[in-house]
This record gives structure tokens, sequence and C-alpha cells, in this order.
């Protein structure tokens, strides 16, 4: 558990607080934690001085007022209306001034902070829901911008064939294209729900070590292995092949952590409410109250709950028990709600209560994840489905104009003289190899290119960890690899039997 700073001095008064302006899940974080903490009956004092050690921005306007208090000698009710006041966060500034009345009129901090909790609730689920809608928006866009983008490589690609535009137009060309896909996937990163779902670590479990071991390795793996290939002289389809299959590792291990610390989530919103009603009802101890709970009822925490009781029993700290939980279980949200139960019980709140505002915490997040995902899952299909099929066709495109170069030349070579050559006045005879070698490199690298961004898109609607873009890339670049391999046999084909 983290502890206050102190200051020397108090900071310069400024006619505005200009902190980080706070999220509704800050704000949601912080009055869950303060009504749980206030549920023990502690001190004013002591209440603002754990509001202000948490390490979210709305605490640092209650380490203002509790600097103002402590080194000023201003009570709670006016600090909080000198620091509302000059906040330049609307909702802290309403937050904070209404606190202020509740102070100075004696109602109580505990019934305060907890109806405020509740409306904080409402409002960040319906600030989800609006970011949810922009996204669901955005996704649907997000496949109109990468054809666009595309149909800016084919017309670039066709128009080869009526005139030679040169290399610095072409490439000026797919520049645009990859700036429009890539704007495409901001706007994804910006509109989506922010959020940090897995914090992989060393100290989680034995999948996210996994991931962390095959994350040293594996770029050097691919970057290595790719590059080789190119060298010998393989085809490109056979490098992206190869770093697909080197990538898809890491992604399967990262998708699959990321599924254990999901399903983790749901479950410890349910076992602090049955926890601490099962304490409270009991009248007795975490550790007895741990032991009096079926663990079956909750199959994914099972073992990581087993640990925590052998650590009661050994007679080790509980707040070092308690935090080495929530880091084994490598989940950030049961590390926040962890922070939430302990911080409130080892102060005296009651353990029904506590437990239940913990699980309300716990329980909206995953409740408005689950919805998140649903919206995810079905882009990152259609994206990788998209991919494919504007894969095949950029090098359809490219391969007929490559055979349509061929048959020219063939038919140029047939002429007698270069004075008959000129004569057909031509403008697709000066359209030749050193033209068709850029159009290659440019097509190549412009699959290449969308699928790197087209992984970020994903993994920017998903909100998972960065790492389980990996998975999705893997299966672009194998994607990207097929088509370059299998494309060009099949239009030759085609124009055989055509």
């Amino acid at each position: 558990m983290a502890s206050i700073s102190s200051s020397r001095s108090l900071p310069k008064r400024a006619s505005k607080v200009s902190f980080k302006e706070p999220s509704e899940f800050d704000l949601f974080y912080q009055l869950i934690y303060m009504s749980a903490v206030a549920s023990a009956g502690i001190a004013r004092s002591r209440l603002f001085q754990l509001a202000a050690r948490l390490l979210r921005p709305p605490a640092e306007y209650f380490k203002r007022i509790h600097l103002l208090c402590e080194k000023l000698g201003y009570n709670y009710p006016s600090a909080c209306n000198v620091v509302g006041q000059r906040a330049k966060s609307e909702s802290m500034k309403a937050l904070l001034l209404r606190l202020a009345d509740a102070l100075a009129s004696g109602h109580p901090e505990v019934s305060f902070l907890t109806e405020e909790a509740q409306v904080q609730r409402e409002a960040y689920e319906k600030e989800y829901d609006r970011n949810l809608a922009s996204l669901t928006k955005w996704t649907d866009a997000y496949g109109a911008i990468v054809v666009s983008s595309a149909l800016i490589i084919i017309v670039n690609l066709t128009s080869t064939m009526i005139y030679d535009l040169g290399a610095t137009m072409t490439a000026a060309l797919v520049l645009t294209a990859v700036l429009v896909s890539a704007s495409g996937a901001w706007i994804i990163s910006r509109a989506a729900p922010c959020e940090a779902e897995v914090a992989f670590s060393r100290d989680g479990p034995p999948s996210q070590r996994l991931v962390l071991t095959l994350a040293r390795a594996t770029p050097v793996a691919v970057v290595a292995a790719s590059t080789a290939l190119v060298v010998m002289g393989a085809a490109v389809g056979w490098a992206l092949i190869v770093a697909g299959l080197l990538l898809l590792p890491l992604g399967v291990a990262s998708i699959k952590a990321a599924g254990e610390v999901e399903r983790k989530d749901k479950e410890i919103g349910p076992f602090l409410r049955s926890f601490g009603a099962v304490a409270s009802s009991a009248s007795t101890t975490l550790s007895e109250a741990l032991t009096m709970i079926d663990l079956s009822s909750f199959p994914h925490l099972q073992g990581d709950l087993k640990r925590l009781g052998w650590r009661f029993k050994a007679a080790i700290s509980p707040g070092l028990s308690w935090s080495k939980f929530a880091s084994e279980t490598g989940s950030r949200l049961i590390g926040e709600t962890i922070t939430i139960f302990y911080d409130a019980i080892e102060l005296g709140g009651d353990a029904d209560m506590v437990g239940s505002l913990c699980s309300q915490f716990a329980t909206t997040e995953v409740m408005l994840r689950a919805r998140r995902r649903v919206v995810a899952s079905t882009f990152a299909s259609l994206t990788m489905v998209m991919h494919g099929a504007i894969s095949v066709l950029m090098i359809i495109i490219l391969e007929v104009i490559r055979r349509f170069s061929q048959m020219v030349s063939a038919a140029a070579a047939n002429l007698q003289g270069q004075e008959a050559m000129r004569s057909m006045q031509l403008p697709m005879l000066s359209f030749g190899s050193p033209i068709l070698g850029v159009l290659t490199t440019l097509t190549y690298a412009m699959v290449v290119v969308l699928a790197l961004i087209n992984a970020y898109a994903i993994i920017a609607a998903d909100g998972g960890h960065i790492v389980k873009g990996t998975f999705h890339l893997a299966v672009l670049l194998l994607l990207s690899g097929l088509s370059f391999l299998l494309t060009p046999p099949l239009v030759g084909m085609i124009l055989r039997v055509g």
C-alpha cells in the first residue's frame, strides 16, 4: 500500500487548480474507496489522508484539501470549498462543493460518499456506453476507410496501364493510403474506452510469465528469420508466413493469459460479497471466514485463494498476503479491488458493507467490458477477413499488370524496327520493368503495413494488453503470405483458361 507523500511547504496558491482531468472511472474508484474506508468510522483527517494517497487524478485534490487543513488550519468544509472553487475540472468542482455543504451541515461522510459513489457509478456506465456507441460507429467506418485506401492503390496500379505516373507520384499515392488507414486506427484508439485489463508481470500466474519470456525472444526471432529468408532470395510470401508462425505462439499465449484473467475478474466480485457476508455474520476474522467458504464455487480463483489461506495460517502479515494474492492473479482490476477491501477492513470497516462495495465496483467493470468485447470480437473477425480480401485483390491486379506488360513486351519484340514501334504512339509501351518493380515493392509494402495497422486497430478496439495484438498480427501476416504465394498461380491459371 502506498503511503502519502510528505510536503515541506504548501504549493503556491493559483487561481485554478489545474491537475490532470479525472475520468469518470477515476472518480468512481476514488468514491468507492472513500466510502469503504469511511464505513470504518475513522476520523475525518484520516479519511482525507487516505484519499490523498491513491494513485488517481482525483487524489491530488484531496491532497490539497488535507494540506490546507494540516498546514494552514482550515476546517475541512472550508478547504473543500476553496479547492472546489478553483478546480478546472467541472466534475471535481461539483463534487467538492457538494462535499463542503455536506460536511458543514453535519451529514455523515459515509452516507454522503456512498450516495455519491452510486451516482458516479451510473455516470461512469453512461459515459462507457457513449464511448462504446462511438466505438461501434468508428469500427463500422474503419472498414470503409481501409477499402478507400485499397482503392487508392488499385487506381494507382490500373493507371499505370494507361500512363506512366512515375515512381514519385506512385509512392505519394501509397503514402496517402497508409496515412488514411493509420488515421482510422488512431481514431478508434481515441474513441474506445480507455482501460487496461491485464498488467503482465513476473509476479503473475505462469501463463503471464510465459508471455513475458516469449515477448523477449519472439521479436528477435521474427526479424532474424524473415531477413534471412529475404537475403537468401526466398519469396516474400514465405518470409511473411514464417514471421506469422513465429508470432503465433506468443499471440496464443497472450490470448490464453488474458482469458485466464478475465475469468478471475468475473469471480472476484461474487467472492468478496460472499466473503464479507460470512465474516460479518459469523463475527470472525477474515482468516477463519476463508475456511468457512466453499472455494469450489470460484474455480478460477480457487488456487490463488488456497495460497492466501496458507499464508494466513503461516501468520504472514495480512497486508503482504493480500498484496501477494492480488499480484499472483495478474489482474489490474483485482489489485484495485483488493486495495479497497484490505484498507477498509484493516481500519475496522464492516466486512459485509465493504465486500458489497467492492463487489459492486468489480462487477460493474466486468459487465462493461463484456459489452465492449462483443463489439471488439466482431470487428476483429471482420477486419481479418477484409484484410485477406484486399490483399488478394491488390495482388491479382498487380499480377494482371505484370502479365499484361509481358504480353506488350512480347508484341513489341515482334515489330520490325524501332520506327515501327514509335509509329504505334502507345503510352503503355513506356510501361516497363523499372516502374513494374516499383509497383511490386510498393504493393507488397502496402499489404504488410495494412497488416500492422489493422492489428493495432483491433487491439485498440479490444482494450487488452498490447501484446495480445501479436495474435491478430500473426493471423494477418499469414493471410498476407498466403495471398502472395497462392494468388499469382491462380491468376495464371485463369488467364490461360481465358
